[in-house]
């Protein structure tokens, strides 16, 4: 004799099925938020050691900090959100071009930060703009001396931030920059 199912066998079934997917399904929603979440997170975290590698790598190759410079038929003044940099020129092995130099400036604007170089004749360095984020919350630069043109080291300060979902997170960096002139 053979046994079918009944009814409320059929529906008990059927209701487990239906929360396991629905179990399922949240999990995934959840993970999704979780992945979007961390993913501008890391990217707030990138856009943040961009502008403080950007700046390291000009400092530690500069000679001064100069009060201002015309890049692009653009004149850019150091303070607290700017800061120019200026570097002997190279040759492409690398060596120094005499009485030659080139300008590096950092900057921010509203939500975006920006590196410029204006590299001298015959310098192995491109001039040209790199945006260093699109993610600016803060950005900040202090100097070691009141006289920016003797200052041997600058402080910079960075804040980006990302939101997804309501939700905001923040990456805070500081870094002291040694200039190359100690």
């Amino acid at each position: 004799m053979s046994r079918a199912f009944t009814l409320i066998e059929v529906v008990i079934t059927t209701a487990l099925f239906v929360i396991l997917t629905l179990a399922i399904t949240q999990l995934y929603v959840v993970f999704g938020r979780m992945v979007s979440f961390e993913s501008l997170s890391i990217g707030a975290s990138l856009s943040a050691s961009s502008i403080i590698d950007a700046t390291r790598t000009a400092g530690l190759e500069a000679d001064h900090i100069v009060v201002a410079h015309t890049f692009s038929g653009t004149s850019y003044t150091s303070g607290t959100t700017t800061a120019i940099f200026e570097l002997p020129a190279i040759d492409s092995s690398g060596a120094p071009i005499a009485n030659a130099y080139d300008y590096i400036g950092i900057y921010a604007t509203s939500t975006y930060a920006y590196s410029m170089t204006d590299a001298a004749a015959g310098s192995a360095r491109l001039s040209g703009q790199k945006q260093l984020t699109n993610a600016l919350t803060a950005l900040t630069f202090s100097y070691n001396q009141a006289d920016i043109t003797l200052a041997t080291s600058t402080t910079v300060d960075a804040t980006t931030s990302a939101s997804v979902a309501g939700k905001t997170t923040y990456t805070h960096l500081r870094a002291n920059i040694y200039l190359r002139n100690l």
